[in-house]
């Protein structure tokens, strides 16, 4: 009899043991998933957008088909590129005002017509200027999952005909509108509500990053940005990012071509908790998908 009571009170005081480190470890659980550093580390590294800067700018010729389709090759979130207008209200993909830089012309692209321009080739010979119409053919022919476009409103009249070419080819959805013009944005967003914004602040001069980081909720912002980008080098970057997830705004970041080592620069800003970072070089896109499985 004093032997099973022996055993009944053991097996009482495991299962009691058993209860309490059940208990402890909900416990722990709940702290951790209660904790802002726990969620906004795993909730950022599960939502890092990775973005291709002008298609790439490193090994490719920055916004043309090479450096497109090369992003998509890498399963990449968006594709950044530059539209500006030709001299016929056509809507061509350059970064610059003028072409002397990537292509084997010279002078402003808007005094040029879309016919000129369709026989400009990069100074290798081998990459035309792509038409926004022609971009949007070729994302169709692109595998699945397909990157999104983030559509920068670089030269002056670009938004609404670049809302228009949006609203038309029904891509509302999967495109994002930026660019440090303002006004550029608004007229695309009037003309397609549900489309993402972004402002690239960093030379923005109708709402520069000093008025940004005084902001006290979103209301202050000029549009509904849900996201914004400041250049890498910018020395108050960690205060950007802060103030960027105290207003629930996605923080991105640019330009890392001039750092010895890129990956370095990119991993740092992942530790404070960058949303989204815009790739010039394909080459760092591995190494970077590496530490956020780490």
């Amino acid at each position: 009899m004093e032997q099973i009571s022996f055993i009944f009170c053991s097996i009482l005081f495991s299962f009691n043991c058993y209860l309490i480190a059940i208990l402890i470890i909900n416990l722990i659980g709940n702290l951790l998933l209660e904790s802002e550093d726990f969620y906004s580390l795993s909730f950022h590294i599960s939502t890092m957008i990775f973005i291709a800067h002008r298609g790439f700018r490193v090994g490719v010729v920055e916004n043309t088909f090479q450096a497109f389709n090369k992003s998509a090759t890498l399963n990449m979130d968006y594709i950044e590129f530059d539209l500006q207008l030709s001299s016929d209200n056509m809507l061509y993909i350059l970064h610059d005002s003028t072409l002397d830089r990537t292509m084997n012309a010279i002078g402003k692209i808007s005094e040029y017509t879309s016919r000129e321009l369709d026989e400009v080739r990069s100074k290798d010979g081998l990459w035309k200027i792509p038409s926004f119409n022609e971009l949007i053919e070729q994302r169709v022919r692109w595998t699945s999952p397909t990157p999104k476009f983030m559509v920068e409103l670089k030269g002056k009249g670009t938004g609404i005909p670049a809302a228009e070419t949006i609203l038309k080819n029904k891509l509302g959805d999967q495109v994002v509108f930026s660019g440090r013009n303002i006004i550029e944005i608004a007229d695309a967003h009037e003309i397609c509500p549900n489309s993402t914004l972004c402002l690239n602040i960093t030379k923005c001069t109708q709402y520069p990053l000093e008025k940004f980081l005084q902001a006290s909720s979103k209301k202050d912002l000029p549009l509904p940005f849900s996201m914004i980008s400041l250049k890498s080098t910018h020395p108050n970057i960690t205060q950007f990012i802060e103030k960027c997830h105290e207003l629930k705004i996605l923080a991105l970041s640019w330009h890392f071509m001039d750092y010895e080592d890129p990956v370095e620069r990119m991993s740092e800003l992942v530790f404070h908790h960058i949303d989204g970072l815009l790739f010039d070089n394909p080459k760092t896109v591995s190494p970077i998908r590496a530490i956020l499985k780490m």
